[in-house]
């Protein structure tokens, strides 16, 4: 999963808080108001990997 971790670090300040997100390797696959809706639309999309799910914080300072 390392690979999504890099993609979060390098466009966590292009990501808009408070969106839940979906990350597949090095691929943003989804964004919604919910984590059941990426997670369904990400498993949709890639149903033999583990997508990265989180919420963007909403403050400045994003820990990995």
């Amino acid at each position: 999963m390392g690979d999504e971790f890099e993609f979060v670090a390098q466009h966590s300040e292009e990501l808009e808080a408070g969106t839940w997100i979906a990350v597949v390797g090095n691929e943003l696959v989804a964004k919604g108001s919910s984590g059941r809706e990426v997670f369904e639309i990400a498993r949709s999309r890639f149903p033999k990997k583990e997508p990265l799910i989180m919420k963007v914080p909403d403050n400045a300072v994003m820990l990995l």
